[in-house]
This record gives C-alpha cells, sequence and structure tokens, in this order.
C-alpha cells in the first residue's frame, strides 16, 4: 500500500460526510419560475419527454395575432408522476391541451407545470409545480380545479 492510498481514502470519507450534510432537494431550484403566477397556456402538442430526472412538454402555442410560439414546460420525474395518477401515454403528440403553469421569470416561454387539462377532460396534477414550503407534495395531489385557473395566456 502507497503513502496516498490512505489519504485518498480520507479525502473521500471527507466528501461524502460533507456532501451529506447538504440538503437532498438542494439541486433542484423553482428560483427560476415565479411560483406566486399560473398562466393557462394552449396549444398542441410538439414533443413529450417522459424520462428522468425531470419530464418535458413541449407545445405550439397560437396567439391571437396568428403567430406561433413554442413553450416548454418542465414537470417532474416519471416516478412522482405515476404517484399522481399520470401514464406515459395521457399526452399524445398532436392534441389540443392546456397546461397551468408558473412561468419563468425571465420572460422566456418555459414554465413549471401546474396542471395539465387534456381534450378528454382529464386533469393531471404535477408534484414539481405544488410547492409547499420549498418541498413537493409526495404523497398525492390535493384537490385540483375541472377547468384552468391560470390567467389565460393570449
Amino acid at each position: 500500500m502507497t503513502t496516498t492510498t490512505p489519504f485518498l481514502a480520507a479525502a473521500a470519507g471527507a466528501a461524502l460526510i460533507i456532501g451529506g450534510a447538504l440538503p437532498a432537494e438542494a439541486h433542484h431550484s423553482f428560483a427560476m419560475f415565479d411560483m406566486n403566477k399560473t398562466l393557462a397556456v394552449t396549444g398542441t402538442v410538439k414533443e413529450w419527454v417522459w424520462a428522468n430526472p425531470h419530464s418535458w412538454l413541449y407545445l405550439v402555442v397560437t396567439k391571437a395575432d396568428g403567430s406561433t410560439e413554442t413553450w416548454s414546460f418542465e414537470a417532474a420525474s416519471p416516478n412522482m408522476m405515476i404517484r399522481w395518477g399520470w401514464n406515459a401515454d395521457d399526452i399524445k403528440v398532436g392534441e389540443k391541451l392546456t397546461v397551468d403553469t408558473h412561468p419563468a421569470r425571465n420572460g422566456q416561454h418555459a414554465g413549471s407545470v401546474y396542471a395539465v387539462y387534456l381534450a378528454n377532460g382529464k386533469v393531471l396534477a404535477d408534484p414539481m409545480g405544488r410547492q409547499v414550503n420549498g418541498r413537493q407534495l409526495a404523497e398525492g395531489p390535493p384537490p385540483v380545479s375541472k377547468t384552468p385557473v391560470g390567467e389565460p395566456y393570449r
């Protein structure tokens, strides 16, 4: 055994101890989203990415003047979403739906999903958009409105 082996082992142990003292959710910041504002954004699904660590929904939104924008919505992990009643095949490319979202603070066409309102009437709440004191509600969704609650985006 060389003299560097005990040093490397001690350094690795110290890193684990120091790293273990940090909050587990530290890498998930919601600072980029205005959690006090909710927009209702209606559009056509361009892409639905059911993946870890977060799922993504992309909508093509047609504005009142006829121009289009692509919005991206960050959602929770499939594991959390399944616990809240989601299935990967709930959302299909080409379908029209409405997303209640906490929009990006910087004005980009992006947001954190609060709820998704499908054309068939199904409502999917997202744990990522349901924060209480900065923590996700892992135990399941609270009652969700059957209609969008956000300010309509035009």
